[in-house]
């Protein structure tokens, strides 16, 4: 592996605590390895929560290096949205990817105002992961909604064909 390069492996659920360690590590290794010029982002998850998602996905588009998304085994839920945060995007054959709406578990007592702003986060969130998606795949919102709401399984040759995946490899890339 270069200088230039770093990676960065993420399994398991998208969560704020996983998301937070994640961005935190990237983070400071860009801002101590002098001439860093690509991430190596290797990603397997079966997804979580979806603004957690969408922040890694922010943060990975902001940063000034070239991503390179690798997904194998299952990329699924939120973890779409990460996935395609890739300016380079591959699949490993067989890689899954699972599309659908977000689901939601709201199970204490609360005034109505508090349901309310509830339900206006919930919507924010399905809109910018819809407008991410759209943005990512070129496809129309509308035909993004439907994918969600209908809840899509794709293999790597369908994702590719969607837009999701640019290259599928048949091994991990290896940088060493």
């Amino acid at each position: 592996m270069s200088p230039e390069t770093i990676t960065y492996t993420y399994t398991g659920s998208v969560e704020p605590n996983n998301v937070n360690n994640t961005i935190t590590w990237i983070n400071n290794q860009i801002n101590t390895i002098v001439g860093i010029k690509t991430l190596y982002f290797y990603l397997s998850s079966t997804g979580g929560d979806m603004d957690s998602a969408i922040r890694l996905y922010d943060f990975l588009k902001s940063i000034p290096v070239k991503v390179i998304m690798i997904g194998f085994g299952q990329i699924d839920s939120a973890a779409n949205t990460i996935y395609l945060a890739g300016e380079e995007r591959i699949a490993v054959k067989n890689c899954r990817f699972f599309l659908h709406e977000g689901t939601f578990t709201m199970n204490q007592a609360s005034a109505l105002h508090v349901h309310e702003e509830t339900l206006l986060f919930l919507k924010e969130i399905l809109r910018r992961s819809i407008e991410i998606i759209s943005a990512e795949t070129k496809k129309s919102n509308n035909q993004i909604k439907k994918v969600l709401k209908d809840g899509t399984l794709l293999n790597t040759i369908d994702a590719q064909k969607f837009g999701m995946v640019h290259k599928i490899v048949n091994k991990l890339p290896r940088l060493a």
